[in-house]
């Protein structure tokens, strides 16, 4: 058996129990950036980071090599939203991703009806950059990681501001900026996502979730927000 790819509990390899080795592979690295201007209207561009990793592969499904096609499909159509890291020769490839599309292309039928040959187009992307926590097999999202229950002790810290400012109500939809230093991951939050405006996506416990899922999709302490 040779495998040649994983994610999650899908191998994708050549054996005498499964042909449907992986081909297609495309992924990128690419700095996200900002453009915008200073008093003076002089174009600026301020950097921020990494965009969301994007990866994409198809796989070919054939009836000849045992496969029941039209299955494989409706088991991979449940596995969309599903996240874990994409293992490529045995190691990682990149951050944890979520499947995010599954095409359905080069469709062949018998007389029947039945499918006999498929390709599928996977798409996944990168689902939060506080997802490096989370494990395999985990039915996780970007609306469910956070910081390990054991490690919020040793990561939070102390913010004198945010613990003398006065009491404010915050909820799903508010307006607000970080004051703190790290997020819940325990990455530090950089300079430029406490001087912008994001909008809280869900609250869990003493974690919200901020700008998800076209913004940072980060959680932070609620504790360490402030309304704007």
């Amino acid at each position: 058996m040779a495998i040649m790819a994983k994610w999650r509990d899908e191998t994708f390899e050549v054996s005498t129990n499964k042909v449907n080795p992986v081909e297609d592979l495309s992924f990128s690295y690419e700095q996200a950036a900002d453009s915008s201007s200073d008093a003076e209207g002089t174009p600026q561009t301020n950097e921020r980071g990494m965009q969301l990793f994007p990866l994409s592969c198809s796989v070919t499904l054939h009836s000849a090599a045992g496969t029941d096609v039209r299955k494989e499909i409706e088991r991979w159509e449940a596995l969309v939203t599903k996240t874990g890291y994409f293992y490529l020769g045995g190691k990682k490839l990149g951050p944890v991703v979520q499947l995010q599309k599954v095409a359905v292309s080069g469709l062949k039928l018998d007389d029947l009806g039945r499918m006999r040959l498929a390709t599928l187009k996977l798409t996944f992307k990168e689902c939060s950059r506080t997802a490096a926590a989370s494990t395999d097999g985990t039915d996780t999202s970007a609306l469910n990681v956070g910081a390990k229950t054991e490690s919020k002790s040793e990561k939070k810290p102390t913010n004198t501001e945010a613990a003398s400012a006065p009491k404010q109500t915050i909820s799903v939809g508010s307006t607000v900026k970080p004051t703190g230093e790290k997020y819940c991951s325990g990455q530090k939050i950089p300079d430029w996502v406490k001087q912008r405006s994001h909008k809280v996506s869900q609250i869990s416990g003493e974690k919200t979730l901020l700008g998800y899922p076209d913004g940072i999709s980060s959680w932070v302490y609620t504790s360490e927000l402030t309304l704007v």
